[in-house]
């Protein structure tokens, strides 16, 4: 089986599967270079279902945020340039729309919270000048009525006194209150699909929950699928549907959360829970994962994290690993997938 089919049967909703898909990416590919050997995100597919979450984790640097520009179509190009692949969304690809088209559909059908607020909002507009322009662009209601629907969106992501921050700027809110207006942005025009792009990161840990618990709440009421990008396993754990874990530009693994967090399958998948601290007394060290990620142009031909990975052989390091499916929706690219049969085996 080649890439791409793989990539194709890896997107492919499960035999019987009533949800509906709200996006389905397959086989995205993408470079910075026309002569790069070697593609920054490299057959990535996944999908997202109406009023799910898709959590996209892995460390810094893995391909999450340009994935989710992409999607966008945030990212120049050039330099970026889609080497294959789609991202069907409302029978529309996304990689193929116009710049226009992309436009109608940003902050409208699909919508974006970004990680800072204080460098995504506009320092010299009001709070409730910011959401009403994006309000009339889309929906084409008057400054009067689009004034109201800011008002109510303020309401709604529970900003206290919302009446009076309506004529606020952004410095004179505090991150938590900077965040929940991005929200209220992002969440104006109804949008299908929320791409949440480490909304929580800059946050201490009690605005942090305060924010996860708002977004699923409107989730839930509203029927909104959503992308959440994080390195937090501890927030995956609490908000995710299904998990799909990048590494150097790949999907490694991907399954519904019980089963990632449960059964983990991929080495890489697994040295990212062992590294997770824990309450209580410490006993010895933090596991950690050897090495670093290698750059590009040293990345080998077949599993990219064979580097880094205790069980690697030559084969590993020279062919791209099948996705077998291992449980309900459950894929790990790895050879010796599933763990526990392969490596038993060989002792």
């Amino acid at each position: 089986m080649n890439e791409s089919a793989l990539a194709r049967e890896q997107a492919a909703p499960a035999p019987g599967s009533s949800s509906e898909l709200v996006l389905q990416v397959e086989d995205f590919t993408l470079s910075f270079s026309e002569t790069a050997e070697k593609n920054l995100i490299d057959g990535v597919s996944f999908q997202v279902e109406r009023g799910k979450t898709l959590c996209l984790v892995g460390e810094s640097g893995c391909g999450k945020s340009v994935t989710s520009l992409a999607l966008m179509g945030l990212l120049a190009s050039p330099p970026a340039r889609i080497r294959r692949g789609r991202a069907m969304f409302g029978g529309r690809d996304l990689f193929a729309l116009s710049e226009r088209e992309k436009a109608d559909l940003r902050g409208n059908e699909i919508a974006m919270i970004f990680q800072e607020p204080m460098t995504s909002l506009n320092p010299a507009f009001t709070i409730g000048h910011q959401i009403a322009e994006g309000i009339m662009r889309h929906r084409h209601l008057s400054k009067a009525e689009a004034r109201a629907e800011a008002l109510k969106m303020l309401q709604i992501v529970r900003i206290p006194a919302a009446e009076s921050r309506l004529d606020a700027y952004p410095h004179q809110l505090s991150g938590g209150m900077r965040q929940r207006v991005m929200i209220a942005m992002a969440l104006a025009n109804r949008p299908k699909l929320l791409i949440a792009d480490e909304p929580t990161t800059a946050l201490d840990v009690t605005i942090q929950a305060q924010i996860l618990n708002l977004i699923r709440q409107i989730q839930e009421e509203t029927g909104t699928a959503m992308i959440l990008i994080t390195h937090d396993l501890g927030v995956v754990a609490e908000v995710a549907d299904h998990v799909a874990v990048m590494y150097a530009g790949r999907i490694v693994e991907q399954g519904p959360v019980d089963e990632i967090f449960n059964d983990p399958q991929h080495p890489y998948t697994i040295g990212l829970f062992g590294s997770i601290p824990t309450l209580g007394r410490r006993q010895g060290r933090l596991a950690t994962i050897k090495g670093s990620v290698p750059p590009l142009e040293l990345m080998p031909k077949g599993c990219r994290f064979s580097p880094r990975c205790p069980f690697s052989d030559s084969r590993c390091h020279e062919q791209v690993p099948p996705s077998p499916l291992l449980g309900p929706n459950h894929r790990a690219a790895c050879w010796y997938a599933p763990l526990e049969q392969k490596l038993g085996a060989l002792q």
